[in-house]
């Protein structure tokens, strides 16, 4: 007996070592457009480094807010990665973890991230002006430097902006009225009502990029209110459309990334946040998305930098969407741009 003893112990210790290298599973929620970058970094050094496998599950950010709340109780999922807005809900909701201990997070700039350290930004879209160079030039109009040259009586029938669907409109709806001398916190009849006065422009309001890019593909508009990615899109294409940030500054709207409270996998997690906020990875995703990148230690591709539509200084520039006046007032903006913007 005393013999069995000592080779179960024996057997115990030979297993050891691999019953501790079992392999982690970490479970994460990302748009669509992040998921390349994100397979092509940082899963193989989660894999080398960590032994974690990363599960992707690509939704929308609506999507992600769902699961969240739904999984409260008995997290699933670990790692959300979100627009913004559905994030701040998540935070107000009592959602996330605290990112403690995760070192990239210190060279986020503070605007760019949740002052209780619950998130931050990962991801940027930079909203400005989108245009046609020939159409313009053809025209007679020249080349935008202003959200005021949407209102430009030349370009009657011409103008393409987002529908009420799209939370970019109430970007450019609080811009216009704080241009026209108002603070949307409270109120908004200022910025709606030049906004009215944009109707006769405006041929298509769009919805998303994958709506707004055949509208100047096939020259159904000459210029537009989005965000830089699908100009660049489209001038990789080689066709002539550009992007420009306005001199009032473009508008930032950022996705964010946050750890679920008592997420299975928690050091696993944090660990691929702060891949996330590298300036290796940031790069990366920027040269995959063109989007904009929130570590300003990030570095790019000089060729794609020379071609690459946002410049570090517009980034400086941006102003940040009013998320707390958007979601304390959806339903009432939603109601009045349909009525006093789309309506004709």
């Amino acid at each position: 007996m005393k013999n069995l003893n000592v080779l179960a112990a024996v057997a115990l210790v030979a297993f050891a070592p691999v019953l501790s290298r079992a392999e982690t599973v970490l479970n994460v929620y990302m748009p669509q457009g992040v998921v390349a970058a994100v397979e092509k970094y940082i899963s193989p050094i989660m894999k080398a480094r960590h032994d974690t496998r990363v599960v992707i599950t690509p939704v929308l950010s609506g999507q992600a807010l769902t699961k969240a709340v739904a999984q409260r109780a008995s997290p699933e999922i670990s790692v959300f990665m979100l627009d913004e807005g559905p994030w701040l809900q998540g935070k107000q909701a009592g959602l996330w973890e605290p990112l403690d201990g995760v070192k990239n997070v210190a060279d986020i700039p503070a605007r760019f991230r949740d002052k209780d350290n619950q998130g931050s930004a990962f991801l940027l879209y930079l909203l400005g002006i989108i245009y046609d160079e020939r159409a313009l030039a053809a025209a007679g109009v020249k080349p935008p430097t202003s959200y005021a040259d949407l209102w430009n009586p030349a370009l009657k029938g011409k103008v393409t902006i987002p529908d009420s669907n799209s939370t970019f409109s109430y970007a450019l709806l609080f811009k216009v009225n704080q241009m026209q001398g108002g603070d949307a916190k409270k109120s908004v009849d200022p910025g709606f009502k030049r906004m009215a006065e944009l109707r006769p422009n405006v041929s298509v309001f769009h919805g998303g990029a994958s709506t707004l890019i055949p509208l100047f593909a096939q020259k159904q508009a000459a210029m537009g209110f989005n965000a830089s990615f699908p100009a660049q899109r489209l001038a990789a294409d080689g066709l002539p459309i550009r992007w420009v940030a306005p001199k009032e500054g473009a508008i930032a709207v950022a996705s964010y990334i946050a750890v679920a409270k008592n997420a299975p996998a928690k050091d696993a997690a944090k660990q691929f946040v702060d891949l996330v906020l590298s300036p290796q990875y940031q790069g990366l995703q920027t040269e995959a998305s063109f989007s904009g990148y929130v570590n300003p230690k990030t570095t790019l591709a000089p060729a794609f930098e020379k071609n690459f539509l946002i410049k570090q200084a517009d980034i400086q520039k941006a102003a940040l969407m009013d998320w707390d006046t958007f979601l304390a007032k959806r339903r009432e903006l939603t109601q009045r741009w349909q009525r006093e913007v789309e309506a004709k």
